[in-house]
């Protein structure tokens, strides 16, 4: 089934940006991550349902969260369904390559009859409702990654802190002509950075500072667009995490583009800082 919030249903879905429900979401977050010994591929889902009716139908057995997993230059498909919200699956090394496409649902596993929502559109009538097995109760929008051996590589994995004897203490600079993104510091300001790493504390505040100017800085180099770093694997990175998330380099400020590739750092720091007093 593809997406398409223009297709007519004979009954109420809940999808994004139609108004089958006069209120209420589905949201399906969709994370990757490799093995340690580079075998397997794990995906962590997450759904959230807001719809109290339709969560009740998956807690009582009579529905489920499916997502379907399609890659084409593997040939592979496949369906993963759960009865919890947060679930992970294990794909086989080799099964996932290139662009995958996600598609999430809410299905009925069993006839449903007498279904109730306050918040279906008057358009449908006053119910109840009555669905098929294997009919959608609720669809998201679909997803696409695309996965390479770099896919799973943090953007932090593309800079390394080097000490740098010309530079004034307090000074730091950015180096990308290389494979890795080099970020130069005094020699004694290294020792107190390395030292500062061992704290999550402090780790938020050089996330929100060197390390997002860094990124900001690369993000400039990029948008250039005169390839001058398309050789260089930290670019290759960058592109990648910019193709998943959707993110067109020419039409964003680099402070956007930073916070999305590094998942709004500035929560790390509010979460250790501010979470208390609020």
């Amino acid at each position: 089934m593809q997406f398409d919030s223009l297709r007519a249903f004979p009954y109420p879905v809940l999808r994004p940006g139609v108004d089958d429900y006069t209120d209420g979401d589905i949201q399906a977050t969709i994370d990757f991550s490799q093995s340690i010994d580079g075998l397997e591929i794990q995906v962590e889902v997450s759904f959230v349902v807001s719809v109290p009716q339709i969560v009740e139908l998956i807690t009582a057995g009579n529905a489920e969260y499916a997502v379907v997993f399609a890659c084409r230059d593997t040939y592979f498909r496949q369906a993963i369904r759960s009865q919890v919200s947060h679930f992970t699956h294990n794909f086989p090394s080799g099964s996932l390559r290139g662009e995958v496409l996600i598609y999430p649902y809410v299905l009925a596993t069993s006839p449903i009859e007498g279904f109730v929502c306050n918040w279906i559109n008057p358009e449908f009538g006053e119910g109840p409702f009555n669905f098929d097995k294997g009919a959608a109760l609720a669809v998201d929008q679909p997803q696409s990654v695309y996965i390479d051996r770099d896919s799973f590589k943090p953007i932090s994995s593309v800079f390394n802190l080097v000490k740098n004897d010309n530079l004034q203490y307090g000074e730091w600079r950015v180096e990308a002509g290389q494979e890795k993104v080099l970020i130069s510091v005094h020699p004694a300001l290294k020792e107190r950075l390395d030292l500062a790493r061992n704290d999550n504390k402090n780790k938020a505040i050089l996330l929100n500072s060197i390390y997002f100017g860094a990124v900001m800085q690369c993000i400039a180099y990029l948008k250039r667009g005169d390839g001058a770093y398309d050789e260089f694997r930290w670019a290759n990175i960058f592109r990648i995490r910019c193709e998943e998330l959707a993110i067109d380099l020419s039409k964003h400020d680099e402070f956007y583009i930073a916070q999305q590739l590094m998942k709004s750092p500035f929560r790390v720091i509010d979460g250790y800082f501010f979470g208390e007093s609020e």
